[in-house]
């Protein structure tokens, strides 16, 4: 029996592949055991949602991070020089007032171009890696393979360089668009790299020294769920959020407390909108919560004509960014873009489910009423990452930057949802690489083709 081990620290990984083919086809292959593990909080939820078949489930408590894997951790993300982390860079200047930081981040990104200081970096990280715990995983099964479901994420770090220093073969994979050019170089380098699209492909190539011939293009698992599964009814749906199936519905995706506190400036605007008639039609608004944040609503009260949504499972930590997305909430979100006339965002991911579904796609570029000093400490900065830039190239998503573009905009797309509608067409083509609904198969049959070889 061969021994595949996966990790799934991030919720997005449990989304992405245990919520997907990759996962369904794993599971039941005969000869196989799969060994997933996850935080010790979330032993439970993992144990009764995928333990069964040929799957393991294992908890582990995150270990504290050491002064030394901070540092490294701080070298490795300023060892690419991106518009993204300068952007990064400069902000945190604003906060700390730290030049020496500022100073020190933006001449290791001139040292980027150096694939020998890259090394370097490298091989002394591993040598400061070392966790016990892991160690006792991998004594106890033995695995063939380890397959990183976020090569970025600190535990899966302690993974890889374990399995690496015994011999074990590792498969990583880029959770998300963003990953590279907003998170540093690869800390560990696997024996074969997994991405979504030719863009980050390129990218791992450029940043992360990583040789073409081990990277494999497999495109998006997570959007399979789009085209292989029935959607809910009309009513259903609209039952479900308590708003008009006769009404037409415009999605709205706030950042986050994360990022910035102005969301609700957004929804008092809509709302006001609305009242005032400007919209034309007789609308309605979903706002969907981040699945890993809160969002501060201000003074926004919302009316009903409003529906909150809060996606994510929270767990005993009661931190957002531990929140699951279960089955159900991936039909939700499926439903919630197959039902919604227009989607309004910031720079987020939500803009390529929306061209999933040819839904047309704005993107908040102002602070609501607030003003900001430069673009470093306003929302607009999103639209300057390398990886929003895409977008921008594809045409398909419109960005506004005032209040009077929102709604203008908002207007437009109503009367006519085909405008764009190339734009959104590209972008499909070059972010999900192949919308084919096959992309988990796709992941499944590469990392058994592996276990083949050993």
């Amino acid at each position: 029996m061969k021994t595949i081990f996966l990790t799934a620290f991030n919720p997005f990984v449990t989304r992405n592949i245990l919520e997907t083919d990759v996962f369904k086809i794993l599971n039941r292959r005969n000869g196989l055991r799969l060994v997933v593990f996850c935080p010790d909080y979330k032993a439970g939820y993992f144990k009764e949602n995928f333990e069964s078949g040929n799957t393991v489930i294992e908890g582990i408590k995150t270990p504290t991070i050491s002064r030394l894997d901070v540092i490294f951790s701080y070298i490795a993300s300023s060892l690419v020089n991106t518009k993204t982390r300068y952007i990064h860079q400069r902000r945190e200047l604003y906060q700390d007032h730290n030049y020496f930081k500022f100073l020190t981040s933006r001449f290791l990104a001139r040292m980027s171009y150096w694939n020998l200081v890259k090394k370097a970096v490298r091989f002394l990280d591993n040598l400061t890696i070392s966790n016990e715990v892991v160690e006792t995983f991998f004594r106890k099964y033995q695995p063939d393979i380890l397959f990183s479901g976020d090569i970025f994420h600190s535990d899966d770090i302690k993974f890889l360089v374990t399995a690496k220093n015994r011999g074990v073969k590792t498969i990583g994979m880029v959770r998300s668009w963003d990953n590279i050019t907003n998170k540093g170089f690869f800390r560990v380098r696997p024996d074969k790299l997994l991405v979504n699209n030719e863009i980050i492909k390129a990218e791992a190539i450029k940043y992360g020294a990583i040789k073409e011939k081990n990277i494999v293009v497999v495109g998006m698992p997570q959007f399979d769920y789009y085209l292989n599964e029935k959607r809910s009814s009309r009513e259903e749906f609209f039952s479900r959020i308590n708003l008009d199936p006769k009404r037409r519905l415009i999605l709205f995706s706030p950042h986050g407390n994360r990022f910035h506190k102005t969301d609700w400036h957004i929804m008092q605007m809509l709302k006001e909108a609305r009242l005032k008639g400007e919209l034309l039609e007789d609308v309605q608004f979903l706002v969907r919560f981040p699945p890993n944040d809160d969002v501060a609503l201000g003074d926004f009260i919302p009316d009903e004509s409003f529906h909150i949504d809060r996606p994510a499972r929270l767990f005993e930590s009661g931190s957002y960014r531990d929140g699951e997305l279960d089955k159900l909430a991936m039909v939700h979100l499926a439903d919630s873009l197959y039902y919604s006339d227009v989607v309004i965002a910031y720079n987020s991911s939500l803009i390529i489910d929306a061209a999933a579904f040819d839904k047309p796609a704005i993107g908040v570029a102002f602070d609501g009423w607030a003003k900001s000093a430069d673009v470093y400490r306003s929302v607009a900065r999103f639209m300057e990452y390398d990886h929003t830039q895409y977008l921008l190239k594809t045409g398909g998503l419109t960005v506004v930057r005032s209040r009077t573009d929102l709604i203008s905009n908002l207007v437009k797309y109503l009367k006519d949802p085909s405008i764009n509608k190339n734009g959104r067409q590209k972008i499909l083509e070059t972010q999900c690489w192949k919308y084919d609904g096959r992309a988990g198969e796709r992941i499944a049959d590469f990392i058994l083709g592996q276990v083949g070889k050993i």
